[in-house]
């Protein structure tokens, strides 16, 4: 059971780099500088993203500790 949790925070770890990278690469938000979805929502998954890798990378290194 607990090489299942390390794999599978180990995804998330790696999702949430996806999803931060997301909007800068496959997922283009919109080309115009001045409008809202480039400069908000862009930067909001790019930081939830990292949010998101870091916790679970956090949490993957904590489990295979305990081991």
């Amino acid at each position: 059971m607990k090489n299942i949790n390390i794999i599978l925070s180990g995804l998330t770890a790696l999702l949430g780099l996806l999803v931060g990278v997301a909007p800068y690469t496959f997922a283009k938000v919109c080309g115009m500088a001045s409008m809202h979805c480039h400069k908000v929502t862009a930067p909001t998954v790019l930081v939830f993203g990292i949010v998101i890798f870091v916790i679970s990378a956090v949490q993957t290194v904590l489990l295979w500790k305990k081991r």
